[in-house]
């Protein structure tokens, strides 16, 4: 039962746990050894070339500015003092940017749009460590009363697009290249103090409240893992939002199929359906002409059913069977394929948007290498830390280094 699938696009939403990053770059967390060591005994943050993203708290009324592209400084996020926000970090295979840049510093309760920060590609990912600063609450730990200023991090969505239609290096450019989103059934890897996701606390070592306890960077590394399935949204054929045993044509049930003929779809036959339909042809959106979600034969014009244009007249564009052979010299050579070799960007043909239709992470990978551009969005609650520091290490060039305590 081979057969192909003509697709759009590509969507992912899900629900799960996150976290977040200027330029200043190597140093790779060990169990063992002098690197534990330097984790251990210092400021808790590896040493070595790194991005920093700072995320200050701020009161209601700070007068926020979204982005200033004369600004030199690109890393600094705002978010409430008390209360939530949302941060979008933003990376992925076309994604181009040289360093960390932040084009929303304001989180939405300041301007009404989740702030926004984007990272350079790493095909290997980066360590990510964390701390909250700034000036602890008053009062004794040890005290049962005491109430720390605390920051807590939740994943809350993933939105992931693949492919794009050419690189992009800033906000402004993604309308342009976007298709449909990735659909997702997965984790996050998370090594979480809380049940929700990760609790950073400024705490105070002096029972006289005088500011005097230094916390710790913590390994947050584990938020950003990805693993699972990644679908094309073609594969939804019910159209639910999920890719799961229901969109399997219950042919794959049969016998006669290699199916155990049951009447249910079983791991066996989803997955017998899944290895017949590994690639299909991805278009750009602006090809959905009618607004349906799908680029098929419904969006070509009829002129190109004309007898005089080639076509067969019989007042409809036929459908196409999926197969696009460039090495026949008489391709295009149905009335749809040649309203896509008309259509698509130039300089491409129709054969370079076949592409893989899913794929399944069965370790956790660095969560911005499943697509070519990923939303990881974040949702983070302040108990009154004003200034919570994060740092990204690439992983290809980080090694361990003595460091000092800050």
């Amino acid at each position: 039962m081979k057969r192909k699938i003509v697709m759009v696009a590509i969507a992912l939403t899900l629900i799960a746990l996150l976290l977040g990053a200027s330029a200043v770059m190597a140093a790779k967390p060990q169990k063992s050894g002098s690197g534990k060591d330097v984790i251990a005994m210092s400021n808790g943050f590896p040493s070595g070339a790194h991005y920093n993203l700072n995320i200050h708290g701020k009161k209601e009324s700070y007068d926020c500015t979204p982005y200033d592209p004369l600004s030199e400084d690109h890393n600094v996020i705002n978010i409430p003092e008390y209360g939530e926000a949302t941060i979008s970090y933003v990376s992925g295979k076309k994604v181009k940017v040289d360093e960390l840049t932040v084009f929303d510093a304001c989180a939405e309760s300041f301007d009404g749009d989740p702030a926004e920060v984007w990272l350079p590609y790493e095909a290997e990912g980066y360590f990510v460590f964390a701390r909250a600063l700034g000036k602890p609450a008053k009062g004794n730990p040890s005290d049962p009363l005491y109430e720390p200023r605390r920051i807590i991090i939740e994943n809350s969505e993933l939105k992931a697009y693949t492919p794009l239609f050419g690189d992009i290096t800033n906000s402004d450019e993604v309308p342009l290249v976007l298709p449909l989103g990735l659909i997702t059934n997965g984790t996050y890897k998370v090594d979480s103090t809380t049940t929700a996701g990760i609790d950073l606390v400024r705490f105070d070592s002096q029972p006289e409240g005088k500011g005097r306890g230094k916390t710790l960077g913590k390994n947050i590394t584990d938020m950003f893992m990805w693993e699972g399935w990644v679908f094309q949204p073609i594969l939804d054929l019910d159209g639910d939002g999920d890719v799961d045993y229901t969109d399997v044509p219950m042919g794959y049930d049969l016998v006669a199929n290699g199916g155990d003929g049951d009447s249910i779809i079983d791991p066996e036959e989803f997955q017998n359906w899944l290895d017949d339909n590994m690639e299909g042809y991805v278009f750009p959106l602006n090809l959905d002409t009618n607004d349906d979600g799908v680029v098929n034969e419904l969006d070509a014009s009829l002129d190109y059913d004309l007898v005089v244009n080639s076509g067969n007249g019989n007042g409809y564009i036929d459908p196409w069977d999926g197969i696009y052979d460039p090495t026949d010299l008489t391709e295009p050579n149905s009335e749809y394929e040649r309203w896509l070799a008309d259509n698509i960007p130039s300089g491409t043909e129709i054969s370079d948007y076949l592409t893989d239709l899913w794929e399944y992470y069965d370790t956790p990978v660095w969560v911005f290498t499943i697509a070519d551009l990923v939303y990881h969005n974040q949702v983070v609650s302040n108990e009154g830390i004003k200034n919570l520091q994060i740092r990204f290490y690439p992983v290809a060039t980080t090694e361990f280094e003595p460091t000092s305590v800050e």
